[in-house]
C-alpha cells in the first residue's frame, strides 16, 4: 500500500513513460494522434539535459523558498521547498537560456514583451502540468486556481511546433504557441472586435474607432494616449477631488483565489529577469499584508477585507465627479462574503443604482465544469447621485424573487444555461444592492467594521434572508441544473424598458 504525499522524501520524481509527437510526413498514412513509448534516444536526450544542467551556472533560475500560505502549503505537503523544484532539468535549461536571450534584447519594448511571454510560458513549462485526456493537450498549472499536484504530469515541448501548412501552432505550451497568442492579443488591441453568433456560425464584428493601448497601430494616424500604469496602494495614490469620469475595478472575491501566492510562481522568475530595471519588482514577493484577500495563513478575515475595500471605495468616491459611476464585479458562494461589499459602498457614501448579472466564466472551464459554482458575476453600479428604476426597489422577499426571475429570463435569452449556483449569486447581488439602499440614510462610519457588517446582515435577515427569496423561486430552482458544464454565447434579443425613476 502506498501513501501520498510523503514530504520527507522531497518533491515527486518523474520518469518518462509516453510521448505524443507530430509527424507531418507520416500524417497521410495515419489517423488520429501519434503516441509512442520512449526509446533509447529519448532517454539519452533527457539524460544529456540533466548532465548539462548539473554543470551549468544559472543566472536567472530563482533560488527563492516557497513561503507558507493557504495554497502554497499544498506544495509543502508534497515536498516542494523551492520554486525551482517544480521544474525538471530539461525545462530549467530551456528557461535559463530563454531568459539569457531576452536579457540581451536592446529594445526595451521588445524585451518587456518577451518577458511577458515568458511569464505565460512558465505556466506550461513545469512539472505540475497535467495532460487533458479529453482535449488531448497539456493543461497549464493554473487551469485551476491553485497548485494541482498529481502523480502523472505532462512536459510540453519548449519551442512548440509550428505548422506552416496550417499557419498555426500544434499542441500547446511552447514558445510558438505563446508568441502566437501574444500576436493575436496585440492585433486585438489595434482592431477590437465582438463575436456575433448567427445560426451556428460566428462572425467577427469590428468595433470602429476603438483601440487599446498608448498607440492605435495605424501607420498614418499618429494617435496617442497617455496610459498610466501603477503598482501601488490605491488608497495612497494622489487623485484630485472630482477628477475622475468613472472607476471600473475587479476587486478580489475575498478568499476565492490566492492571487499573490499563485503569482509568485512567475514573479520570482521575472524579478531576476527585469527586477533591476523595474521598481515594481523591488520586493521579494507579491505578497503584502494589505492585500485584499481572505487568507487563513496570514490571519486575514472578513473584517480585514471589509476595512480594506472600504478604504479603497472611499478614496475613489472622493475622486469621482458628482454622479460618475464606480463599477465593479463580484461573486461568492456565501452571502457573508458579500457583507464587506455593502459596507464599502455605504462607507463611501455611494448608492448602488443597479446590480446586473453577467456571465463571467465559461461553464466548461476546468475549475468550474461539473461543480455547483456560479459562472455569473454581479456587476454593481454605484453613484453619489442619480436615479434608480422604481420597480427595482423591492420591499419583500417575494418582490426580490420577481427581480431574480426577470434576470434569469434575460440570461437564458442570451443562451446562458442558468444553474442553481448562478441563481444563488443573482439573489445575493440583489440583497446587497437593496441593503445599501435601505440603510443609506441611517448609515454611520463610527461603529467598528464588524458591527457595520452586522447591520447589513440584520437588514437581510429582516426580510427573511436568501432562503426566503429562494422559497419564491421554487419552480425556477427545480428546473435549473445543479452543475455547470456548458458554453455561453449571446443572442440577438434586445433588452431594456422604460420605467419610473427614483432620484437620490
Amino acid at each position: 500500500m502506498n501513501a501520498y504525499p510523503n514530504p520527507s522524501l522531497g518533491p515527486p520524481r518523474h520518469r518518462l513513460f509516453a510521448i505524443e509527437y507530430y509527424c507531418r510526413r507520416c500524417k497521410p498514412k495515419h489517423k488520429g494522434r501519434f503516441f509512442k513509448k520512449p526509446d533509447a534516444s529519448d532517454e539519452t536526450r533527457l539524460a544529456e539535459a540533466e548532465r548539462f544542467w548539473a554543470s551549468a551556472e544559472p543566472r536567472f533560475v530563482p533560488e527563492d523558498e516557497i513561503p507558507s500560505g493557504d495554497e502554497t502549503d499544498r506544495l509543502h505537503r508534497w515536498g516542494y521547498r523551492r520554486y525551482r523544484e517544480m521544474f525538471n532539468a530539461r525545462q530549467l535549461v530551456g528557461l535559463e537560456l530563454s531568459c539569457r536571450l531576452i536579457a540581451e534584447q536592446a529594445d526595451e519594448r521588445v524585451r518587456n514583451a518577451l518577458a511577458t511571454n515568458l511569464s505565460d510560458l512558465l505556466r506550461y513549462q513545469n512539472m505540475l502540468c497535467r495532460y487533458d485526456t479529453m482535449a488531448l493537450k497539456s493543461l497549464d498549472i493554473f487551469s485551476v486556481h491553485g497548485f494541482p499536484v498529481g502523480l502523472v504530469q505532462c512536459e510540453s515541448n519548449l519551442l512548440g511546433i509550428w505548422s506552416s501548412a496550417k499557419g498555426t501552432s500544434i499542441g500547446s505550451g511552447g514558445w510558438c504557441n505563446i508568441i502566437d497568442k501574444y500576436d493575436k492579443a496585440k492585433a486585438y488591441c489595434h482592431e477590437p472586435f465582438e463575436i456575433q453568433h448567427r445560426g451556428g456560425s460566428k462572425t467577427r464584428v469590428r468595433i470602429r474607432g476603438e483601440w487599446i493601448g498608448d498607440q492605435d497601430g495605424a501607420p498614418t494616424s499618429g494617435s496617442n494616449r497617455i496610459v498610466d500604469l501603477r503598482c501601488e496602494n490605491a488608497v495612497q495614490m494622489h487623485l484630485p477631488p472630482a477628477s475622475l469620469d468613472a472607476v471600473f475595478t475587479d476587486p478580489p472575491y475575498f478568499g476565492n483565489v490566492q492571487y499573490a501566492e499563485l503569482m509568485d510562481f512567475c514573479y520570482v522568475w521575472l524579478r531576476r529577469l527585469v527586477g533591476g530595471r523595474e521598481p515594481a519588482f523591488k520586493h521579494p514577493s507579491t505578497r503584502h499584508p494589505d492585500e485584499l484577500t481572505g487568507n487563513l495563513a496570514m490571519g486575514r478575515g472578513l473584517d480585514h477585507f471589509a476595512e480594506g475595500l472600504s478604504a479603497v471605495f472611499r478614496r475613489m468616491a472622493e475622486a469621482l465627479k458628482p454622479g460618475a459611476p464606480l463599477v465593479f464585479t463580484y461573486h461568492h458562494n456565501t452571502i457573508e462574503a458579500y457583507y464587506p461589499v455593502a459596507v464599502a459602498i455605504l462607507d463611501s457614501g455611494l448608492i448602488c443604482s443597479a446590480s446586473i448579472p453577467c456571465p463571467a466564466e465559461m461553464g466548461a472551464s476546468i475549475h468550474i465544469s461539473g461543480t455547483g459554482s456560479s459562472i455569473v458575476d454581479t456587476v454593481f453600479v454605484c453613484r453619489s447621485t442619480g436615479s434608480v428604476h422604481r420597480q427595482s426597489i423591492a420591499e419583500s422577499a417575494d418582490q426580490i424573487a420577481s427581480l431574480v426571475q426577470v434576470d434569469a429570463e434575460r440570461l437564458r435569452a442570451g443562451n446562458v444555461r442558468v444553474t442553481r449556483g448562478d441563481i444563488r449569486c443573482i439573489v445575493y447581488g440583489h440583497l446587497i444592492r437593496l441593503a445599501t439602499w435601505h440603510l443609506r440614510e441611517t448609515w454611520s462610519l463610527s461603529p467598528p467594521v464588524l458591527e457595520r457588517m452586522d447591520s447589513v446582515a440584520h437588514w437581510i435577515a429582516s426580510i427573511g434572508g436568501p432562503s426566503a427569496v429562494e422559497s419564491g423561486l421554487r419552480e425556477l430552482l427545480a428546473a435549473a441544473p445543479r452543475l455547470q458544464g456548458t458554453m455561453v454565447r449571446e443572442g440577438d434579443i434586445q433588452y431594456g424598458s422604460d420605467n419610473d425613476q427614483i432620484s437620490f
